[in-house]
């Protein structure tokens, strides 16, 4: 596989093949935007500007809101790396991440009951198990979103709001999170499609282009307001100085942040989504699996880690298309790319 020589774009999507024996099993195609500030394309695959939902991939920019409205009330110093980085977090509910939660909530004296995201297993299988083992059934805590969840009901009690519907997309916390929302993607986020996300807050969608620019604005861009880039910067701190509660055990999300540290920023989103924010170069991230493809949006992620110059650890150059295996360890297919320039 050669990777390209930037800038690069190419109008297909990128291709990931599942291949098994000598024939091609699956096929995924990945739409991919790499953007600088100004939302020049440095690395493009496919519809650069398809309009997305990014999921839960654009938490760290949805966190905005609350870091800066925590610094206003000067109590930005006050918080750990950990509570910082778990409002930005798709987790699996292991302790480490619902004990920061409710340390979130607690600290403002909210109660779990406000939480609006419902209750559901962890989604990692090992987690899942742990669980079954140890409680009745779970909690909103449990839920992967809780989290994000919590940094809304903090801002809601910062901004004296009602708690109450604070998950709504015309409640003045969802307009304040969207307002920043649009600042950094640069457009009005309104005129695309919006929903509901399984945890109940608003999906909103919009270009990918877009979604990359706001992460390169993310990346450290010293033209945002002095109290935005001071608020993206500890966000991009605390998820590197605790990786391990972004996501968790298991998990590639965790896994690059933890390997890449402080120069890269990666967040997870359902349906075949990543974002990234790529700070020594000042760039941003987001792609996007046509057919919602996790497995495809991760080996897409890799690509690009490694397209850009950055050498990937042993533990992630292991999951690069990597060789497929049956349950008893003999090879049976591998993982490819196929750069169509």
């Amino acid at each position: 596989m050669l990777l390209p020589s930037l800038p690069f774009l190419d109008e297909a999507p990128l291709s990931i093949d599942i291949r098994r024996g000598n024939g091609i099993e699956s096929s995924h195609l990945v739409d991919i935007a790499v953007v600088d500030c100004d939302g020049r394309i440095i690395l493009g695959y496919g519809e650069t500007e398809r309009t997305i939902f990014p999921r839960s991939a654009m938490k760290p920019l949805q966190a905005i809101a609350l870091i800066e409205e925590l610094q206003n009330k000067g109590l930005g110093a006050d918080f750990s790396d950990e509570l910082i980085c778990v409002t930005c977090a798709s987790h699996n509910g292991q302790p480490a991440h619902l004990n920061a939660v409710e340390e979130l909530l607690s600290i403002f004296g909210i109660a779990h009951d406000y939480l609006a995201c419902g209750a559901h297993w962890s989604l990692d299988q090992v987690s899942l198990i742990e669980q079954v083992r140890s409680i009745r059934k779970p909690s909103r805590l449990h839920n992967n979103c809780s989290g994000k969840h919590a940094g809304m009901l903090v801002l809601t009690h910062l901004m004296n709001a009602p708690l109450v519907g604070y998950n709504r997309l015309e409640h003045p916390t969802q307009q304040r999170i969207l307002g920043c929302l649009e600042a950094m993607t640069g457009c009005d986020l309104m005129q695309y499609p919006a929903g509901i996300d399984g945890c109940g807050a608003p999906a909103i969608s919009g270009p990918l282009g877009n979604w990359a620019r706001g992460f390169a604005l993310f990346a450290g861009d010293t033209t945002l307001p002095e109290a935005r880039h001071h608020a993206c910067h500890r966000l991009a701190h605390s998820i590197a100085a605790a990786p391990h509660l972004i996501a968790g055990h298991r998990r590639l999300c965790t896994d690059v942040n933890h390997a890449l540290g402080p120069s890269v920023t990666v967040k997870v989103g359902a349906e075949g989504v990543y974002a990234g924010a790529f700070h020594e170069l000042g760039l941003g991230l987001m792609l996007k699996a046509r057919d919602g493809a996790k497995r495809a949006a991760e080996q897409a992620l890799l690509y690009v880690i490694k397209t850009l110059g950055i050498n990937l650890p042993a533990k992630l150059a292991s999951s690069f298309c990597t060789s497929l295996t049956n349950w008893s360890g003999e090879k049976v297919g591998d993982i490819v790319i196929r750069n169509h320039k």
